[in-house]
């Protein structure tokens, strides 16, 4: 979301425009430190919490400012440091809508506009990660969000290679017919179509807990699972048979991890088999359908996507909520057919998770989140009767 090109050249002037510089090198500087002790003692973290608030307490409103909230708030999630983490979010989501930032067409703006291109960009990634990061922590609560849906016309951010080179070029818009693999979005702009998706998920998950009769909202499911299946060949490089047309990068597992976070969600409430709460007296064929691709969806997601994640965790803390919910239909898998493909994707979700546990706290409490789950237990039984001898 920073413009190296800018942030070096505030940082060579005498008299940077934003007083608020320092505090945001200091957060950089928080996010990249060595965490082998306890994240939340860490003194670098005390000092950072310090001055962002004494900066909102003595009026500051800038750019600067509300990118060092989105770092410290990045810092504890990383680490599950809550409820601080939640709260830290709120505060860069309130101080970003108060600037104008969720929406440049109708909302009040508190500054004039940007005078230049990267200016305007890095407003917009900023405001793009608060929503992305707003999503992320929500997934599982029932909490309303911090941010609102972008408004119409919103564009994504540029691709990440041109946008660290400095260089000026066209955006692509959010809102879209089709999501295609042939593009010039970058990870980080996948990684926004991810979060509006798993956005919209989630109000259709709210929508759906709070009807009596879902039968006007199944349309709506299988257009999401299709908008997602697009997304996920989009991210994979993948042609629409399925070949794929470029190696998966790393850098590309956020945006993955959110698709796949956004389609077990969606999967989960049509997947059971139990009466979905329809007007009509017996099932009908799309919720047949929707049941089946669900289960499928579950299983491929389980079994195959989670276990390229898990091998090359990218050096992302955020992909660790996928690869536990992803442990956790393995599980069910495994309780229900003992099928190995399950058992082989279990153990190199751990293995990603236990490796990622080195550097920070949020895949170390996700470990242990499935160890009270007994989800463990499922690898260890698998190891013991695949050691044990034949009796024939």
């Amino acid at each position: 979301m920073i413009s190296r090109k800018r942030l070096v050249f505030e940082l060579n002037a005498q008299s940077p425009d934003d007083s608020c510089l320092m505090l945001l090198v200091l957060c950089i500087k928080l996010c990249i430190a060595n965490t082998e002790h306890q994240p939340k003692e860490l003194p670098l973290y005390t000092v950072a919490i310090s001055l962002c608030s004494a900066a909102e307490m003595g009026g500051f409103v800038s750019l600067r400012l509300l990118q060092s909230l989105v770092l410290l708030a990045v810092y504890e999630l990383s680490h599950a440091i809550y409820p601080a983490a939640f709260l830290t979010l709120g505060r860069a989501a309130r101080l970003g809508i108060l600037m104008g930032f969720h929406d440049r067409k109708a909302a009040q703006q508190l500054f004039k506009p940007a005078e230049t291109w990267s200016l305007r960009e890095e407003q917009r990634r900023t405001w793009w990660a608060i929503f992305m990061l707003d999503r992320f922590v929500n997934i599982d609560s029932s909490l309303p969000p911090a941010t609102p849906e972008p408004c119409q016309g919103e564009l994504l951010p540029v691709n990440d290679i041109d946008w660290d080179n400095g260089k000026v070029v066209p955006s692509e818009p959010l809102y879209t017919k089709s999501f295609s693999s042939v593009t010039t979005v970058g990870s980080f702009a996948q990684t926004c179509q991810a979060a509006h998706m798993l956005s919209k998920v989630m109000r259709h998950k709210k929508a759906r807990a709070s009807s009596q009769d879902i039968t006007e909202l199944l349309p709506e499911a299988q257009h999401l699972h299709q908008a997602l299946s697009a997304l996920h060949l989009s991210i994979e490089g993948s042609e629409s048979d399925g070949t794929s047309s470029r190696s998966l990068e790393p850098s590309t597992f956020p945006a993955l991890s959110l698709c796949c976070s956004a389609r077990l969600v969606l999967y989960n409430q049509y997947a059971c088999n139990e009466p979905l709460g329809l007007s009509t007296n017996g099932p009908i064929a799309l919720e047949t359908e929707l049941q089946k691709v669900g289960l499928e969806g579950i299983r491929a997601t389980a079994s195959s996507t989670s276990r390229v994640v898990a091998r090359d965790t990218g050096g992302c803390p955020f992909v660790a909520r996928f690869l536990y919910h992803a442990a956790t239909e393995c599980a069910w898998f495994i309780k229900e057919n003992h099928e190995q493909i399950m058992y082989d994707a279990l153990e190199d979700i751990l293995g990603g998770l236990r490796s990622m546990s080195e550097h920070w706290e949020l895949a170390s409490q996700y470990i242990s989140l499935l160890e009270e789950e007994e989800v463990l237990k499922l690898i260890d039984q698998d190891v013991d009767v695949s050691s044990s001898p034949s009796t024939f």
